[in-house]
């Protein structure tokens, strides 16, 4: 049985979040750091904007090539390209076939972190920038450096922007989160409405969901309780 951290029952005690609290009146940028994350930290958000009339900008900034490091069948670019397609049938699917995820192909575990990487991503999602009023990110806390990294990277855009922003916690969830990271201001988006369609956006990701991939036993496979649990419990948003 999965043990949860103390940010869910956190959650569980949060007021709810309107929409508009977390959009603001404009369009969404979302910063996942893998594919996949869109789908299970903040799915049912993306697809609630987006039925609301938002324009929601999902950039994907790592190819999610290490999941399977041992895999023959899917090298690094094979891999990359599977992930790439799953992720475009997510966001498809989670916004009506109105948006098409930007694939920013930084490697796996090597999200830019550094100031001049930064820049070149801001230059890349320029047009983009024009009317968002609100940034959707994976949250600080969470126990993965490429979470953390774009953390700081939407935390940049944001300040330049003059924007709202919000962490949504994956692996905080479930693993100890980092030491000091705050998490006031919680609040929790409920999902009821959208929980089918996330449930299809998050299977979408067939090669970290199920065995597609049957040829690296260290590879990853997200255990079926903790997918269940994310298409089944309210999104956190956690303001930056």
């Amino acid at each position: 049985m999965m043990a949860f951290t103390e940010i869910i029952a956190q959650a569980e005690c949060a007021p709810s979040a309107q929409l508009a609290e977390l959009t603001g009146p404009g369009a969404v940028l979302v910063l996942a750091p893998h594919p996949d994350d869109e789908s299970l930290a903040m799915g049912g958000a993306i697809a609630a904007a987006s039925a609301a009339g938002h324009r929601v900008h999902v950039a994907i900034v790592t190819d999610g090539a290490k999941s399977h490091p041992k895999s023959k069948a899917y090298p690094a670019a094979a891999l990359s390209a599977l992930r790439k397609s799953e992720v475009e049938k997510a966001v498809g699917l989670l916004t009506a076939g109105r948006e098409t995820p930007i694939w920013l192909g930084y490697p796996d575990q090597g999200a830019p972190d550094d100031p001049e990487t930064f820049v070149e991503v801001e230059a890349r999602l320029a047009d983009l920038l024009l009317h968002v009023t609100a940034i959707w990110t994976t949250w600080n806390g969470d126990p993965h450096v490429d979470h953390q990294r774009v953390w700081r990277l939407a935390r940049r855009i944001a300040n330049g922007l003059g924007c709202g922003m919000f962490g949504c916690p994956v692996w905080g969830r479930v693993q100890p989160p980092l030491a000091g990271v705050s998490s006031a201001g919680l609040r929790r988006f409920q999902t009821t409405s959208y929980r089918a369609l996330k449930a299809c956006a998050v299977a979408a990701h067939a090669s970290q969901m199920t065995g597609l991939i049957d040829d690296d036993p260290e590879g990853f496979r997200m255990p079926l309780d903790l997918a269940a649990h994310f298409v089944a419990a309210d999104e956190i948003f956690i303001p930056a």
